[in-house]
């Protein structure tokens, strides 16, 4: 019997040349796999390498585009001072003077040659407004650039600290495939916050798999977080709260936003406010059907001192703010971006921006804002407000005397 065996299993194997060669064949196929093995390692280590160099490249414009903002900031000294300058010589730029010799008490007394911008600016008074409000955006965003100058450094150092890791490893030893795993895990663990884009093929041999989950966990994702406004939009321009209740609470950014929120947001039940007596921001509480949410007077008083708290009044302890209905607020003709018209007042609060959580006003000061460069001259926004209302008018009237004389 062991004799047809060994017969069966000679004949089995022919071809392979006897069982040497059959051991031998089983030897050639291991290190077959131990090459496969090898070039999957080579092809991993290849493209996590061209996604550290991608992000290190990406994090080096930002770093450029970052350290020439913080230059800028660096000359809002300069830019200030010579605006400060026009201001106190405006009587010398008077019937189209373009130029003048000025004292610069700052500077030791030394006399100075101050020249108009006339190429940007109509007069002296025009030029200083501008490079004041320059000042202002420079110092608020100060701060921001630093930080984020700060951040971008410590990723790119750690990024150059990965790349030259990635640039020792040989394949060599065993320990080689063990420091690759070691520098995926770091790469993966600070991808948040250097950017780094985890690559979607991590075993060559499972690579449809793995991009087939990605595109999923993308998906899911997007489901899950709620999409932001496009910059531009309208809707980019407004702030979005949570008030006691959770009620939705809408705030407007600028002028642009503040028309979007009264005019074509609120609707209903829904509440509208706004600082009375000053310039401010305009607040929407939303108060819509079928809800789970409802509005009490805590969400009331939340959204009053928001009112005050993102206006002219912000300094001060309290103030009174405006209420309406949706369906009282209405825009006059001819009247500027963000000007409305109350025309039935629901109720009077009293709004305390010293109420306002902790975590907008930490927003506030992160921002670099000023009260040094904030000009709270009530009759100058009465003279533009009616100076633009007037522009209006005007054009609106000859656009109406051209259609009468085409037709």
């Amino acid at each position: 019997m062991n004799v047809l065996e060994y017969s069966d299993d000679s004949i089995w194997n022919t071809e392979g040349g006897g069982d040497d060669d059959v051991n031998n064949d089983d030897d050639d196929g291991g290190g077959g796999d131990d090459v496969g093995d090898d070039d999957d390692e080579e092809e991993q280590h290849r493209i996590w390498s061209a996604n550290v160099n991608d992000a290190i490249k990406i994090l080096e414009k930002k770093k450029y585009s970052l350290e020439a903002e913080r230059r800028k900031i660096d000359g809002a000294e300069l830019i200030g001072a010579r605006a400060q300058l026009l201001v106190s010589n405006l009587y010398l730029f008077k019937d189209g003077t373009q130029s003048a010799t000025i004292v610069d008490w700052e500077n030791d007394g030394k006399e100075v040659e101050l020249k108009l911008d006339s190429n940007k600016y109509k007069s002296a008074s025009a030029e200083a407004d501008a490079l004041f409000s320059t000042v202002r955006k420079l110092k608020r965003g100060s701060k921001r650039v630093d930080n984020l100058l700060e951040e971008t450094l410590q990723a790119w150092e750690i990024l150059n600290e990965a790349k030259s890791d990635l640039e020792s490893i040989v394949y060599e030893q065993r320990s080689d495939t063990n420091r690759m795993n070691i520098i995926k895990k770091r790469l993966i663990r600070t991808s948040k916050s250097t950017k780094f884009q985890i690559p979607a093929v991590d075993d060559v041999g499972d690579s449809s798999n793995l991009t087939k989950k990605k595109r999923e966990g993308k998906h899911n994702n997007k489901n899950r977080r709620e999409k932001k406004p496009n910059l531009g939009t309208p809707a980019s321009n407004v702030r979005k709260l949570l008030s006691p209740g959770g009620c939705t609470v809408l705030v407007g950014r600028n002028r642009r936003g503040n028309e979007y929120l009264s005019l074509s947001v609120a609707r209903g039940n829904d509440v509208w406010m706004h600082s009375r007596g000053c310039p401010g921001a305009h607040v929407i509480i939303q108060n819509r059907r079928g809800s789970k949410a409802v509005v009490t007077d805590d969400c009331l008083q939340f959204c009053a001192d928001l009112a005050i708290f993102y206006s002219d009044m912000r300094n001060e302890q309290k103030a009174e703010v405006t209420a309406a209905e949706p369906k009282h607020i209405q825009k006059p003709r001819g009247a500027p971006l963000g000007a409305v018209k109350v025309r039935q007042e629901w109720k009077t609060f009293v709004g305390r921006p010293w109420a306002v959580p902790e975590k907008l006003k930490e927003a506030r000061e992160e921002s670099g804002q000023s009260e040094d460069y904030h000009m709270f001259d009530k009759a100058k926004h009465r003279r533009k407000t009616k100076q633009v209302a007037e522009e209006h008018r005007a054009k609106r009237k000859q656009q109406q005397k051209d259609q009468k004389s085409r037709n």
